[in-house]
């Protein structure tokens, strides 16, 4: 036990894709429950070690962006809120100079009840007008600096915008990536890995490549990816794809779902989204994280099987989630280190999230990229790059076979995108 400890602690700090290797192979051999037990030992000493490394005065354990090509577009003066204060944002619009800011929501403060609500019909998001709808970045800051455009454009439009946060006042060097990306400017897309997700003992044969299509793979259409949900162990979260029920959907479980017209929805299976006519895709993972805009109080229940059958939702370690506007039209991304099921919860709330729930977690597998078009001969026309500095992102990620199921998003039908400078 102790020498296993040892490993899952230093190895994946040195060798992220060893590490995740070696979780891998001790769960085939001891099972799920007790790799993640000592997982958990594992991830409260790093964090016993942040946390004392933070105390001493050593440098922080923060986040850092990648450098990608950015679009730099005209953007509002917006005001600013002190760092590292967690804030109730509003889900549109900057905030007035004479509103007064809501205390964040705790589970001690609200009453959380499942009432029964309507299936969300999937109803399109339309194409912006230059004055019709708001820019990606027009939303109320929730750092100094507030939502800065990154990437690619369409018709001068930004595509996406990009933040960090600090969302646990007890963690001050832990922060969060957002990226904030228009839905009315693209499509997203849903790909199962060859290996996961897949139900045990399944007879469904699919064709699996765990890759972009190559239809998809095209410089200045494809825009970005970023991971999908936990190995089918880890909760046999209900998986389906293009007419097929790869892991059977549960009831109340957090699911995106996507449709022929391009909509994407998160919400509640069985609440409020279903199984309707125009569905191409569903893909579950634990509870809701925010159900109409707030925290799920049972991030604090200490639950394990209820948040994936592996570490505990206290454990501080890489998460990674994501979110959907009130309206329907923002889809938010968020990762970074330390992060426990709350943490994680309080910064999709904080750029805006109304629905949310968790994705992929460990350092290894928490992974957004962007993709530019290739410079130099790399047996693809385009390259992917990583948001983040501490993340394991290879040139060809998505772009060749992997292993597990992830998200990737493509303009619209008809548009293309541009960089606001050479790609690297």
């Amino acid at each position: 036990m102790t020498l296993a400890v040892l490993v899952l602690v230093a190895v994946p700090v040195v060798l992220p894709g060893v590490g995740a290797q070696v979780a891998d192979t001790l769960r085939r051999i001891a099972g799920p429950d007790a790799v993640a037990g000592i997982e958990s030992i594992s991830f409260r000493i790093q964090d016993l070690y942040n946390r004392t490394h933070y105390q001493l005065g050593g440098a922080q354990s923060s986040i850092t962006f990648a450098s990608v090509p950015v679009v730099v577009p005209p953007t509002p003066t917006l005001a600013t809120v002190p760092t590292g204060v967690p804030q109730m944002m509003p889900v549109n619009g900057p905030v007035p100079q004479n509103a007064t800011r809501l205390p964040a929501v705790t589970a001690a403060s609200i009453s959380f009840t499942r009432l029964p609500a309507p299936i969300l019909l999937p109803v399109p998001i339309p194409s912006p007008t230059p004055t019709s709808l708001p820019s990606v970045a027009d939303a109320a800051p929730i750092v100094a600096g507030g939502w800065q455009p990154f990437g690619p454009s369409s018709s001068g439009r930004p595509i996406m915008a990009r933040a960090a946060s600090k969302p646990d006042p007890t963690r001050p060097y832990a922060q969060v990536a957002l990226v904030r990306i228009d839905l009315s400017l693209i499509r997203l897309h849903f790909v199962l890995g060859t290996q996961e997700p897949m139900a045990a003992g399944s007879t469904t044969r699919l064709q699996r490549t765990g890759a972009i299509p190559q239809t998809d793979q095209v410089p200045n259409a494809l825009i970005a990816a970023f991971n999908g949900g936990f190995k089918t162990i880890h909760g046999h979260y209900g998986v389906y794809d293009q007419g097929t029920t790869v892991v059977p959907l549960q009831n109340n479980l957090a699911t995106l779902t996507i449709y022929q017209n391009g909509t994407v929805r998160i919400g509640a299976w069985g609440r409020d989204v279903a199984m309707v006519s125009g569905l191409v895709a569903a893909r579950q993972n634990c509870p809701l994280l925010l159900d109409a805009g707030y925290i799920n109080p049972d991030v604090n229940n200490g639950s394990r099987q209820e948040w994936g059958y592996t570490i505990g939702n206290f454990d501080a370690t890489w998460r990674s989630g994501v979110g959907i506007s009130q309206d329907g039209r923002f889809l938010v991304y968020a990762a970074g280190p330390s992060l426990t099921v709350e943490s994680i919860a309080r910064a999709l709330q904080q750029a805006g999230a109304y629905y949310a729930m968790q994705l992929d977690i460990n350092g290894y597998y928490t992974r957004f990229a962007t993709y530019t078009p290739a410079s130099t001969a790399t047996g693809h026309p385009i390259l992917a790059n990583r948001l983040l500095n501490q993340m394991t992102v290879p040139s060809n990620l998505y772009l060749d076979s992997y292993v597990r199921d992830f998200f990737y998003i493509t303009a619209r039908l008809g548009q293309k995108v541009t960089w606001a400078q050479k790609p690297r």
